[in-house]
């Protein structure tokens, strides 16, 4: 699940597992918009995000 939170300079997202662990987050974006559109950018892209190994 995806959630939007608010702090005091701006909104971020976070990714969430269904055990409720935080999976990745975002940098603070400057308005509520700027989290949906990035949320929107991670559902289009990660399917199709590869994998690089760097160990």
């Amino acid at each position: 699940m995806f959630e939007v939170l608010k702090n005091t300079t701006g909104y971020w997202w976070r990714l969430k597992a269904d055990n409720g662990e935080v999976l990745c987050h975002s940098e603070i974006l400057t308005t509520k918009q700027n989290a949906y559109n990035a949320i929107s950018t991670v559902k289009r892209i990660a399917p199709n995000a590869p994998t690089k190994d760097l160990t």
